[in-house]
């Protein structure tokens, strides 16, 4: 049997015509760039969406990377993916277009609140080699559960609400994409320069599309010995973030958010950390518009589960010992969560791959980290987790041309003469 690692392409024609179609589709994206800026805009920022747009360009332009792990998979799998309400043009170009190169049964549901938006995404690429529009079905969740059965399933979203979603489809192979705290922990080796730059990282993730992403991190682990400047020079930078009532703005920015569910998601956050609020900033006459705040609470104060904060909250946690942290990650209530952890100024956990259950990125963000062609998330069940019908959930990285490489090697279906 031919390795999983390298199966044979299956001819030079084949490769060439898949780098011909995700090129020309990224180019379309490329030359509609303007209009995809005009449907986002509402419900993202400017700097999230043109990242979004790069990141998408990128990730087809490179699709000739997953060859390889397409090819020891089944061609012939049948993959239904519900689509999250954020990242929308990211989230299509990754779960829609690029499996779509390999699969010829893709089908995929916007979530209902930003299906609008997905739809003229899909119109607006209307015209190129994928048919990205004729892939979208708008029908209730049950129903896309229906023509569901059995298939290998995609979901990306809360990970209560993907369980169920597991259930109802009797997956073959379900891929949950959920919730990570994505921490940030600040050690006490930093100073200067680069305590600031740790700073600069920290608000840059914090405020990526003001806070909505799932990525963004909840807690902000700070070491004493650093605490008072860490806060000091994080309200400073806070402090010269443009206060503005849209989204239409280049950099990072203060302005409302995309629906009034994620702004009262977002003030009842706030109004939960309550006296630990050290510092608020302004707001602008939007009615949708949450202030950027910074919160401080000493570890024990800090309750077993992290909320995740999807707006602009600061959730920074003083701690004395880094095993205080590491414990604390550890417990039932935080260790499901382990996607990413990014560490700036901890030498005790420099050049460890793992911690709990989160993989982690060193001195980088979970942005900065995170590619396209790689296993995404971490450890934790529900941040990233393979699922399915009769199958034990193991949260582990996910990557969809790799899982089903698995499964049809699970499944007996590698066929060496492919």
């Amino acid at each position: 049997m031919t390795s999983l690692s390298t199966p044979p392409l299956r001819n030079d024609a084949d490769f060439e015509r898949i780098i011909e179609t995700a090129c020309s589709t990224a180019a379309l994206i490329e030359c509609r760039r303007d209009r995809i800026r005009e449907v986002l805009t509402p419900i993202a920022t400017l700097d999230s969406i043109d990242t979004e747009i790069a990141d998408s360009i990128g990730l087809l332009r490179t699709a000739g990377l997953e060859y390889p792990a397409y090819r020891a998979g089944d061609p012939d799998s049948q993959v239904r993916v519900f689509l999250p309400a954020n990242n929308l043009l990211y989230s299509m170009a990754l779960f829609v277009a690029l499996p779509s190169l390999y699969l010829g049964n893709v089908l995929a549901r916007p979530a209902s609140r930003v299906k609008d938006a997905y739809l003229e995404l899909a119109q607006l690429l209307s015209d190129g080699p994928i048919d990205i529009g004729g892939r979208m079905r708008t029908y209730s969740q049950s129903t896309f559960a229906d023509i569901s059965q059995g298939s290998v399933v995609v979901f990306s979203g809360k990970p209560e609400n993907g369980r169920q979603v597991d259930e109802e489809c009797d997956s073959g192979l379900f891929l949950g994409f959920g919730t990570g705290i994505n921490p940030i922990v600040i050690g006490r080796d930093l100073s200067g320069p680069d305590l600031s730059g740790a700073v600069q990282a920290t608000v840059a993730a914090r405020l990526y599309n003001n806070g909505q992403d799932c990525l963004c991190p909840d807690a902000i682990f700070v070491d004493a010995a650093v605490a008072d400047d860490f806060v000091a020079e994080l309200v400073r930078r806070l402090g010269t973030v443009p206060v503005v009532s849209t989204g239409a703005v280049a950099g990072l920015i203060s302005a409302p958010l995309a629906d009034t569910a994620t702004y009262d998601r977002a003030m009842t956050a706030l109004d939960e950390f309550d006296s630990s609020v050290v510092w608020s900033g302004k707001t602008s006459a939007h009615q949708r518009h949450c202030p950027t705040a910074v919160s401080v609470r000493r570890l024990p104060e800090v309750p077993a589960a992290v909320p995740e904060l999807f707006g602009p909250l600061f959730n920074v946690v003083v701690y004395d010992r880094i095993d205080e942290v590491l414990d604390f990650l550890g417990t039932p209530e935080t260790d499901p969560y382990g996607m990413y952890i990014s560490v700036f100024g901890v030498a005790e956990l420099v050049g460890v791959g793992r911690v709990g259950s989160a993989r982690n990125t060193g001195a980088r963000t979970a942005f900065d980290f995170e590619n396209g062609h790689e296993p995404f998330g971490g450890f934790g069940p529900n941040g990233t987790v393979a699922a399915g019908a009769g199958r034990e959930p193991v949260g582990r990285p996910l990557l969809l041309a790799a899982e089903l490489a698995r499964y049809a090697a699970e499944r007996g279906e590698v066929d060496a003469t492919r």
